[in-house]
């Protein structure tokens, strides 16, 4: 009930203006798209697209001085450059210039001099001919070897599916089967990923409610990254976004960002958790850590690696229009410089603004702070008052945030989220490339899981009853409240800038809401009840939480292609934002059931089976 007064609060028109409606339609267009289809689709059409730098031609200029004033508002775009499609051979034909770059900038600049301006090319994206377009339809480029590669492995992945299941078929169900073969067993992968918990250990079967936290979680980072696609194309009514970010629940989608920490505190409670029950019965030592790691490389790579490598080579050639290549084709060509950074998890820490995928970033950390928190769940967990071992590292890695972010300017992503620089994904900012896709930055989560994976196993191992305890339920009700207002707090923090007091708030911001949910982790697995758990617990969740890493490395791409392949600027909305999330949501775990079907859960089984049932027996 809360997210729909949310939304509904979202929708209300916001008031505040700068200016009034009428000096507004003096503004020139921020975006114009001409047709890209009918301009190439000519002979001698030509389509360029690039953005303008305005000056005035005559001083004073009203207009000019009003667009720097409106510009000024961080809510604001920037309103002194403006982005062009033209179809320069039907607007300007009688224009003639050396280059098709040279004539773009001279055509726009004979429409801004109706308005007593100069318009400048500050970027030029491309410039296509009906030559260069009538080729790519009828004579496409020849497939390089990195295509090639993505369907020789493509190939192979459905080789090994049928090959696995025609081999489970045949042998039935009771006979002793090969673990390598049997692990790309469709029919054996769809049992499993459809199978509830309730039917294993009962410590285990208590973490049902999990995936539906991860389900919740990805549906907000589906929700927040369709905004974001948004922001960053070609607007026909930007206007709406500049007033929309001035509303104070748009806060829960900004600096909402932070509660990507709880998936890394999740992580890394199972990882100590799992590990903990695994003491119980067999000894331990750090000669464990390798196989640690390499069942979360085989978890996680095939899919992250695959997916990286669509877009790497076939994503670029898969749609086309006046956005495609600005959008997905440059995105695609950051893959494909950093495929190599992707396979060894350094994408976040080489070169971070040069993003393929943003969401990767987080995978890159979270394998960083596996490996980590691998180490300390090992050297830990054998020994006394590891809980407060734990809780001391804690508060050293906030007060390194804190030193990091006062001695560099790093800022919370609160102080930075803005339409402007949301435009270009933070392009620029050192706080979002070197704190927030860092891996110190959630290193707090990191150790907030650990923590609360020792005080959950000890509270079993000792008998405690949290439930019988009647105090706990007020905080543990409020909670979830306590999280949305924490996050809505960043439109207050936003007025305080002091370097003392920014760095204070990167040391707390994240730790405090991965405390607030991991406080509601531990009363869900401890027996309290209330409507979340009960919501959360669902066992639809089930499939979906099991498909989670899939979706979050689909939904980026089908939302951008859904986007990009617009023909025309986007007129956005509350309504429109909802439902390319709704489409992508449905795509997504669409999509994500053949990948986790046939690459993720077979590989890490065929793994297990080929090497880590060879875990040595004795620490």
């Amino acid at each position: 009930m809360a997210s729909l007064w949310c939304l509904l609060l979202l929708a209300l028109p916001v008031l505040a203006r700068d200016v009034t409606d009428e000096e507004y339609s003096r503004f020139p267009r921020l975006y114009q798209l001409d047709d890209y289809g009918a301009c190439l689709a000519r002979p001698g059409g030509l389509y360029c697209l690039g953005s303008f730098h305005l000056a005035p031609l005559q001083q004073p200029h009203a207009l000019y001085d009003m667009l720097q004033e409106y510009s000024s508002d961080r809510h604001h775009f920037n309103r002194t450059q403006l982005h062009r499609g033209y179809c320069v051979s039907a607007r300007c034909p009688r224009l003639h210039a050396r280059s098709p770059a040279r004539r773009f900038e001279r055509c726009a600049a004979l429409r801004a001099r109706r308005l007593a301006l100069r318009a400048s090319l500050a970027r030029l994206a491309y410039c296509r001919t009906h030559a260069q377009e009538y080729a790519r339809q009828h004579s496409p480029a020849p497939l390089d070897l990195p295509q090639k590669l993505f369907l020789y492995v493509l190939g192979a992945i459905v080789a090994l599916n049928v090959a696995g299941t025609v081999y489970d078929v045949a042998t039935g169900d009771h006979a002793k089967k090969n673990p390598v073969l049997s692990s790309w067993s469709v029919r054996g992968n769809w049992r499993r990923l459809t199978a509830s918990c309730a039917d294993g250990d009962p410590r285990l079967a208590a973490l049902s409610p999990l995936q539906g936290v991860r389900v919740l979680l990805m549906m907000l980072i589906m929700a927040t990254h369709s905004g974001c696609i948004h922001d960053m194309l070609y607007l026909y009514n930007p206007r709406w976004i500049e007033q929309i970010s001035r509303h104070p629940v748009l806060m829960i989608f900004l600096n909402g960002t932070a509660v990507v920490q709880i998936f890394v505190m999740l992580s890394n409670f199972l990882l100590a958790y799992n590990l903990l029950l695994y003491t119980k019965s067999n000894p331990i030592s750090l000669r464990l850590l390798p196989y640690i790691t390499l069942k979360r490389i085989a978890r996680i790579s095939p899919v992250y690696l695959l997916v990286t490598g669509y877009a790497a080579t076939w994503w670029a050639r898969s749609g086309s229009g006046p956005l495609w290549a600005p959008t997905v084709g440059a995105e695609s060509d950051a893959c494909r410089r950093k495929f190599w950074t992707h396979v060894f998890y350094v994408n976040n820490l080489l070169d971070p603004e040069d993003i393929c995928l943003v969401q990767t970033w987080f995978l890159a950390v979270d394998m960083q702070l596996h490996v980590l928190g691998a180490l300390l769940a090992l050297r830990l967990a054998r020994r006394p008052r590891a809980p407060r071992r734990l809780a001391r590292l804690l508060l050293a890695a906030c007060a390194l945030n804190a030193a990091l972010a006062y001695a560099f300017g790093w800022k919370s992503i609160v102080y930075f989220a803005y339409p402007s620089t949301l435009k270009t994904m933070y392009s620029g900012i050192p706080s979002f490339a070197w704190l927030y896709q860092a891996p110190w930055g959630s290193l707090p989560a990191c150790l907030i899981g650990l923590l609360l994976a020792f005080l959950h196993f000890e509270l079993q191992e000792a008998g405690v009853k949290v439930s019988s305890y009647q105090w706990l339920r007020v905080p543990y009700a409020l909670a979830p409240l306590l999280i949305v207002s924490w996050i809505l707090a960043g439109n207050y923090v936003r007025q305080f800038d002091a370097p003392w007091f920014t760095a204070a708030y990167v040391a707390l911001e994240r730790p405090v809401l991965s405390l607030l949910a991991g406080g509601i982790l531990l009363g869900m697995l401890n027996g309290l009840e209330g409507w979340l758990k009960h919501l959360m617990a669902w066992r639809g969740w089930q499939a979906m939480g099991r498909m989670s890493l899939s979706v979050l490395m689909l939904h980026w791409i089908l939302n951008l292609s859904l986007a990009a392949s617009r023909p025309q600027p986007i007129t956005t909305s509350l309504f429109s934002v909802v439902v390319d999330w709704a489409a992508t949501s449905a795509a997504s775990y669409a999509l994500a059931v053949p990948l986790t079907l046939m690459l993720e859960m077979p590989a890490a089984r065929c793994v297990t089976a080929l090497v880590l049932r060879r875990e040595p027996k004795r620490a």
